[in-house]
């Protein structure tokens, strides 16, 4: 009797008003060690559960539990409802901005100039986002849609390279292999990069005991020193093979430079990068060394390897496949002359390059001048032609090829 006694006393002294809460979740609240009923806004006993299981029956807390929920849907209604009327507004006045700047025949990259104007004086000035952002936009898109393309029937819109590879940049960083290489560099960027001051302090220290090394040694521990291991062979593996990536990266990054003749070749070599790995078997002695001297097997981490790239090339194939301006890409080719001259004879067929609307029905003129452009010797064409000199060139060709001349200045 007396144990039974002591389990009574024992389990009432654990009901709390806490506990009442909790059975009735956000029904309830607590203010100064009070139980508050949040429909009725009155005080309810919480030490018997019949009495607060009765509250919760009686007509007047259910009347008003209904009155409070339709108020908060009406509430969420009006949120939902002022969201979706500020998203459509801050859309409008990109449209018609973008609408303006096309009439006017202003670039678009000019607006970030405007944005100190537009945010002071303007009621939606906030709406409006710098240059940069515009590009693969939906909007931007239902632009060229409905505006620029009734007004401009030769234009295209061209989604940008740029940004196509840092969507698969993407790919790798999001990639669960590498969660372990994420959470690292965010580690270093938490305790290093957003304060200085300690970083300052490390530097100091290690410079006071005499470490010419920056690095922290790691505890010994066998499962730390796996993670070390793990992340120095990722490390070594993204230095190696990014490489392709940054350099492509930089070349769709140029500004004011001739660039499009060289972007299908660029594109060639990058699919073949990407879709030989994704197959390849091995990748090379210093990645094999480093997965070794770390005591673990080359084939556990290719499988990896291999998998990186397949996700790579799934994203490269969306975008750059189905890509708009691709054919164009294409028949820019023809304006760099290492390409005309340096392959077989079909290269040089004008008719396929038509994506060229100007080569697509070429007069007589046009067709002499190509039959003089093609027909070059090896000393009359740059062998060396990038988009550092490619304008030179053709202002070269501007007396002996006018109208090639005119076509090429307004595609490269």
């Amino acid at each position: 009797m007396t144990f039974s006694k002591c389990t009574k006393t024992n389990k009432a002294n654990a009901v709390t008003v806490y506990t009442r809460v909790n059975e009735h979740p956000d029904v309830f609240r607590v203010e100064s060690g009070l139980l508050f009923c949040n429909y009725c806004d009155l005080t309810v006993e919480w030490r018997h559960k019949s009495i607060v299981d009765s509250h919760c029956l009686r007509k007047k807390h259910l009347t008003q539990k209904k009155i409070y929920e339709d108020n908060q849907s009406k509430k969420n209604q009006k949120i939902l409802e002022t969201t979706l009327l500020a998203a459509n507004s801050k859309r409008e006045v990109i449209e018609e901005l973008i609408k303006a700047f096309a009439s006017a025949n202003i670039p678009i990259e000019k607006i970030n100039h405007l944005l100190p104007f537009f945010k002071k004086y303007l009621k939606e000035g906030d709406a409006i986002p710098q240059a940069q952002l515009y590009v693969n936009s939906t909007y931007m898109k239902k632009c060229f849609r409905e505006i620029l393309k009734p007004v401009m029937p030769q234009l295209i819109h061209v989604s940008c390279l740029a940004h196509i590879l840092n969507l698969i940049g993407e790919t790798w960083r999001e990639l669960p292999q590498f969660l372990l290489l994420k959470t690292f560099l965010a580690k270093i960027k938490e305790a290093f990069v957003k304060s200085p001051a300690r970083r300052n302090r490390y530097i100091t220290h290690l410079k006071m005991n005499g470490i010419g090394s920056s690095r922290k040694i790691p505890l010994p521990n066998q499962t730390r020193w796996n993670n070390v291991g793990v992340i120095t062979i990722y490390i070594y593996f993204i230095s190696i093979y990014a490489k392709e990536f940054v350099q492509d990266l930089d070349f769709f990054q140029q500004q004011n430079k001739p660039v499009f003749p060289f972007i299908e070749g660029r594109l060639q070599q990058l699919t073949a990068f990407i879709e030989s790995n994704t197959t390849a078997p091995y990748f090379g002695p210093e990645i094999e060394n480093i997965i070794r001297q770390h005591l673990f097997n080359p084939d556990d981490f290719y499988s990896i390897f291999r998998q990186t790239f397949q996700v790579a090339y799934n994203k490269f194939s969306a975008h750059i496949s189905n890509h708009s301006a691709h054919s164009l890409f294409y028949a820019c080719q023809v304006f760099n002359s290492q390409y005309i001259h340096l392959g077989d004879i079909q290269i040089k067929d004008i008719r396929h390059y038509s994506a060229i609307i100007e080569l697509d029905n070429p007069s007589d003129s046009l067709l002499c001048e190509w039959s003089i452009y093609c027909g070059l010797t090896e000393l009359e064409f740059n062998e060396n032609l990038d988009e550092t000199n490619l304008n030179n060139y053709w202002k070269n060709l501007s007396v002996h090829l006018p109208i090639l001349f005119n076509i090429a200045l307004d595609y490269i």
